[in-house]
């Protein structure tokens, strides 16, 4: 093409290519479709249009525009994924690249929320006179299209449906606004009562920050999970749920009624059927998405603000965000933050949380009773599950001192009472079970000797480790005198390096070339994976800094992560190439695996063009 039009602010891009479909003089909706599009059966659809890359591509040489720009700010896009999970926004955003657009208003959970799209494209008549005055020409914005919103979120007067129909019409045309098509007198108000529309103004002027942020803004997209855990710790909060999860469902239904007239939701098409509704499964844990409408009404009824509930850092817990101290008054991380998991569980009458910490350095665990009303709460415990090894041991060597009980309850952080119990059942323990252990040691230790007569201590050893420590570290001067000298090996011959290095690369330079040459799915090179492929990754590993050459040529061959990806993104544009496809960075990455497309974008159009 050689000029495209310059998008005005809110515009959609079904708008863009209306304009410039009447300043290309053409006469035919397919001719311009191939012109913008190569592809003269694409659909130009309203809210989710696909065909993004064949566009982008097509555009005028210094056009800067690029794929990202045009879905976020020419789309509804951003509003209609922003609460589907990571991998479903990616779908649709791939899809809307593409030319084949089949499943897109699937994955973005359009169809199955059954919220209705608009009939007609709509407009605002404030807004189609400052756009003649500011632009010279009116054009469709974005945020007129939205199903649920029936007013201007700019002037808050009602929506008005123009004659360009959205559903039933040509699937290939392109239309303008123009006073024609926007002469319709009665709005989407007009049908409701004088209440009910100053109801739904009202509703919409607290409502439009947060719809606009939707629109133009891209938040973090977050798993479903977290979604059903924001809403349930805030109806916990406002006595509307249990501790446990489960909702009150009735208390929550009249709560929300409260709030919202049924005629209101009606224009938000939003409606309450009864049990088992909308809005019953919204706050339950469901893999079902919801029309974002929907999500808005419950965030503004719970007083939730739309920046802080996309924060990564806004999942509720009762006892808040890692990390939490340990409690064991003799480990060297005493009330420091080395508790990265805390394991969750439920009073059986109350339903109050209960959390679980344990130190993974000294293995000391213990409950506390939640939630958390403070900071301060995050150094009390419940009850002391397990003290761990390193309270055991530290107790042992304190008790040999010969303090009393009460100073050893002091110092270890337990009750006098907890350390003599300890204490007894340590001596009984250990009494018991090394004479028991001993005897059973002994008589293994003299059976592996008759097993293997001609096998030294060392070789022995070999056989059977475990038993082999125990009896050295606490029976060693039995084991001594009861133990065969066996055979002295005679010592091997010296190995040449100098040759084990030449024969080594040899053999790893014929796996390493083999590797990059093959058309399979690569694999990235380190000298684990070549060693594990010529089957001697220990010798390898061991032995590498005494063959100077082979280290020298695996230190010139082994890949980093970002090498390894560098070269799947290079084969795969090979492969493109070869079989003569388009080069397109989305494609290119998703055949590569590369999942970081921000960080490689810019690497891949450099080596593509």
């Amino acid at each position: 093409m050689l000029f495209f039009p310059t998008a005005y602010p809110d515009e959609l891009l079904f708008s863009l290519c209306s304009r410039y479909f009447i300043r290309s003089g053409n006469i035919s909706y397919k001719g311009t479709l191939d012109d913008l599009f190569s592809h003269s059966g694409l659909t130009t659809s309203i809210s989710l249009p696909t065909g993004v890359s064949s566009l982008i591509k097509n555009l005028p040489p210094y056009s800067k525009i690029n794929e990202r720009q045009i879905i976020h700010n020419h789309t509804l896009y951003l509003f209609y994924t922003a609460f589907l999970p990571p991998d479903r926004a990616v779908r649709v955003y791939d899809a809307m690249c593409s030319n084949d657009g089949k499943g897109v208003y699937n994955q973005s959970g359009l169809v199955a929320n059954r919220v209705p799209q608009n009939e007609y494209l709509r407009f605002c008549r404030d807004c189609l006179t400052e756009d003649k005055e500011k632009y010279g020409e009116y054009y469709w914005h974005r945020s007129h299209q939205l199903s649920g919103i029936q007013c201007c979120l700019t002037h808050f007067k009602p929506l008005y449906n123009s004659s360009v129909r959205v559903v039933g019409a040509n699937k290939h045309r392109l239309q303008i606004p123009t006073l024609e098509s926007c002469s319709a007198v009665k709005s989407a108000l007009d049908e409701t009562s004088d209440k009910t529309q100053r109801e739904y103004i009202d509703f919409c002027e607290k409502m439009a920050g947060s719809v606009l942020q939707l629109l133009n803004q891209q938040f973090s997209h977050r798993e479903m999970e977290d979604f059903h855990q924001i809403y349930q710790s805030r109806l916990i909060g406002l006595g509307l749920a249990y501790y446990s999860g489960r909702v009150k469902q009735k208390a929550w239904r009249e709560y929300f009624s409260s709030i919202y007239s049924q005629e209101l939701l009606q224009l938000c098409h939003s409606e309450l059927s009864g049990h088992q509704d909308w809005l019953s499964l919204i706050v339950q844990k469901n893999r079902k998405s919801f029309h974002p409408m929907r999500h808005l009404l419950v965030m503004a009824a719970l007083d939730m603000n739309i920046t802080s509930f996309f924060d990564e850092n806004n999942t509720p817990k009762p006892f808040g965000n890692p990390s939490w101290p340990c409690l064991n008054k003799v480990c060297n991380y005493y009330r420091k933050p080395i508790i990265n998991n805390v394991s969750v569980s439920l009073t059986d009458v109350a339903k109050e949380p209960v959390g679980t910490f344990t130190c993974t350095v000294c293995g000391f665990s213990y409950t506390r009773r939640g939630p958390d009303k403070g900071e301060e709460d995050r150094l009390r415990k419940t009850r002391v599950k397990v003290y761990g090894d390193v309270w055991t041991k530290k107790l042992k060597d304190l008790s040999n001192t010969g303090i009393g009980l009460r100073e050893l309850g002091r110092q270890m952080g337990a009750d006098p009472k907890t350390v003599k119990r300890y204490l007894e059942n340590e001596i009984e323990a250990r009494s018991t079970n090394s004479l028991i252990s001993l005897e059973a040691d002994r008589k293994k230790w003299l059976s592996l000797q008759k097993k293997f007569p001609n096998k030294s201590v060392k070789q022995l050893r070999k056989e059977d480790k475990a038993l082999y420590m125990r009896l050295y570290r606490n029976d060693r001067e039995w084991m001594i005198e009861n133990s065969s000298k066996g055979k002295h090996r005679k010592s091997s011959a010296r190995i040449d390096w100098s040759k084990r290095d030449e024969k080594m690369l040899m053999e790893i330079s014929n796996v390493v070339e083999g590797l990059l040459d093959s058309e399979k799915k690569p694999v990235r090179l380190t000298v684990s994976k070549v060693g594990q492929l010529i089957g001697k990754k220990s010798f390898l590993e061991k032995n590498l800094n005494k063959m100077p050459k082979t280290m020298a040529y695996l230190m010139r061959k082994v890949e980093t992560v970002e090498q390894f990806q560098a070269r799947r993104i290079f084969n795969t544009i090979k492969q493109l190439k070869e079989q003569e496809e388009e080069l397109v960075p989305w494609k290119i990455m998703r055949k590569a695996g590369i999942k970081d497309y921000g960080k490689w974008v810019e690497f891949v159009e450099h080596h593509i063009n």
